[in-house]
């Protein structure tokens, strides 16, 4: 059997078996996959060294187009999440605005693309579950390759349920020209679907993969973080604590753990930190990715030639407060590389304008209407065009504030008090309670407050915040708010908390034509 460690260069980015063969398509997505290879099918998952690349084929596509990678979690997945909320702001015309502007139609680019990708991870984890069965393959060994599938599997469909609510449940293998119109299914049936598929991946994978084996996989701690907050979604917060709380336990037992500078979890030289749970990995010699391109500052002399294509809102980021650290995590108030002309080798000075202030100060000054986050280039290591960062999925600090969560769910604010106050302080910021300007929650309806915050805080451009939104009950008020703020419509309603069906998909399939009105913005 080759080991993982031999396979490294397909986990990072290299497409296996099932992310390319044309047949594995079993979406109600018109989907037009690259061919890599002559295998098929056919002859494709004969042995076990298939089935290994097939795996990693699954793995891969989470980030997919390998060596140039953007799409769902390599970049995309952050319109459909963090976007279209308070947290995003941009400068580039199109579908980027209309997300961030809350105008968006169903033709925007990121539905369409964010939805087939999912669905790609689906098609694949459903080819190897099918495949694998006529392979031999030591038990052990071949439930712990299923687990790792259906765990992928699960993460898609939480991620499609978050934007879409009811969408096709796929978990068969099917010919794509006889599965348009699928019919929606409910997010109830989605989720016991999840719920399994978590099941088996926490029976059947390790605490830790051995260093040989296991870079990057998922583990048993990623399949209870995931089946934690699939229950937070629904409001089952005994049920979720059962399973956050083994995140917890893993925790204690020094499985995870908190690094005590916050900055460091995004170095470049750490791309594997002990609060990761799951994450996606990059190699600049073998698969970067553009993450750091799309998510970047503008001319700036650390980290050059990056577009800061998705951009953190001055509205969020003037919410935290001066004495929280990681309000300085951005790049802002810099002088930049290029010239700004001919006639000089200066740059232009990049400011942030105080509230309300329109003129710059000088013409030598230009005024920076977003911030870019550090979090995807801090101390980098190699500033190539395509880079090397880590995307981290599922870690520990959101693992920690799910408890606070929860705990002031089920027995009020006292009891998450610690939790928050646990990140807060590692990241440095005022404790709760322990700061005349931050007294603690008195009602559980004042730490719904403090956790939308710090959520946002700790989570920005992590893709969490429309769906922290969406649960915590907060979803219309901040986008309103937000959108008031920037003298716009507050077109946001709860009809809007799924996003309309991709054009492409409703015009083959009539639920989804009858449901798009509803969700679109007036």
């Amino acid at each position: 059997m080759k080991t993982f460690k031999n396979n490294i260069k397909y986990i990072l980015g290299i497409a296996g078996l099932a992310a390319v063969l044309g047949l594995s398509l079993n979406s109600c997505t018109k989907l037009d996959p690259k061919l890599y290879s002559d295998l098929t099918t056919k002859n494709a998952y004969s042995t076990e060294s298939d089935i290994n690349a097939a795996l990693t084929g699954v793995y891969t596509s989470l980030s997919p187009y390998p060596g140039d990678a953007y799409l769902y979690y390599a970049g995309y997945l952050v319109m459909i999440t963090d976007y279209a909320t308070d947290i995003g702001f941009s400068t580039a015309a199109g579908d980027p605005t209309r997300m961030s502007n809350f105008t968006y139609d169903d033709n925007n680019r990121y539905f369409k693309f964010n939805y087939q990708n999912m669905y790609q991870v689906i098609s694949n984890a459903n080819m190897l579950i099918d495949r694998i069965e006529s392979v031999t393959i030591p038990d052990d060994r071949k439930k712990k390759i299923i687990a790792q599938a259906r765990f992928l599997r699960s993460l898609s469909y939480m991620d499609l349920t978050d934007a879409w609510g009811p969408v096709p449940l796929i978990t068969t293998v099917k010919n794509p020209t006889e599965s348009y119109n699928e019919p929606l299914v409910a997010v109830e049936k989605i989720d016991a679907q999840i719920a399994e598929d978590c099941q088996y991946a926490i029976d059947n994978l390790p605490e830790k993969w051995s260093d040989e084996l296991g870079i990057g996989r998922a583990t048993k701690g990623a399949a209870l973080t995931l089946m934690g907050k699939m229950y937070m979604r629904s409001h089952n917060y005994e049920k979720a604590k059962t399973y956050i709380d083994q995140v917890l336990a893993l925790r204690d037992k020094g499985v995870y753990t908190l690094n005590p500078d916050f900055k460091k979890e995004w170095s470049d030289n750490n791309k594997m930190d002990m609060g990761l749970i799951f994450g996606i990995l990059h190699e600049p010699t073998l698969n970067g990715g553009e993450i750091t391109n799309h998510f970047g500052p503008t001319d700036n002399p650390e980290v050059p030639d990056r577009w800061q294509y998705y951009g953190v809102s001055l509205d969020f980021w003037r919410k935290y407060s001066d004495l929280d650290p990681r309000k300085k995590f951005f790049y802002y108030n810099y002088t930049g590389k290029a010239a700004r002309d001919k006639n000089t080798k200066y740059g232009f000075f990049y400011m942030l304008p105080a509230k309300g202030q329109t003129t710059p100060p000088s013409d030598t000054v230009k005024f920076l209407q977003n911030v870019a986050t550090k979090k995807y280039s801090y101390d980098m290591v190699n500033n190539s065009y395509l880079d090397g960062r880590t995307i981290q999925v599922l870690r520990l600090a959101d693992v920690i504030l799910c408890k606070a969560e929860i705990e002031n769910a089920l027995n009020g604010p006292a009891a998450a008090l610690p939790y928050i106050n646990e990140v807060r302080k590692r990241a440095g910021a005022p404790e709760y309670g322990k700061h005349p300007d931050f007294p603690s929650p008195a009602s559980k309806e004042a730490m719904i407050d403090a956790l939308v915050d710090e959520r946002g805080f700790e989570l920005v451009f992590e893709y969490k915040r429309r769906q922290d939104l969406i649960r915590l009950g907060r979803y219309e008020k901040v986008s309103n708010a937000y959108l008031k703020g920037r003298g716009l419509k507050e077109n946001v309603t709860e009809a809007m908390r799924y996003f309309p069906y991709p054009l492409e998909e409703a015009r083959l399939h009539q639920e989804m034509t009858t449901a798009n009105p509803s969700r679109l913005p007036k």
